[in-house]
């Protein structure tokens, strides 16, 4: 009997530290996405600057 409880009580922890193992990893899933995200913007940014740049440079020759 007590070895069944100590067995369900492990089990239950189980479930619950994989769950938020689980969520964890959701989470840093998401937060690399949305670098790469980040990083793809501030690249498009910058190439839009340079292309500015370059065009003013030419238009005030």
């Amino acid at each position: 009997m007590a070895e069944a409880i100590a067995f369900d009580i492990a089990t239950e922890l189980i479930i619950k530290l994989s769950s938020l193992a689980l969520s964890q990893i959701g989470l840093w899933w998401n937060l690399k996405d949305d670098l790469d995200d980040l990083e793809r913007t501030v690249s498009t940014i910058k190439a839009v600057l340079l292309d500015a740049e370059e065009k003013s440079a030419t238009n005030n020759l």
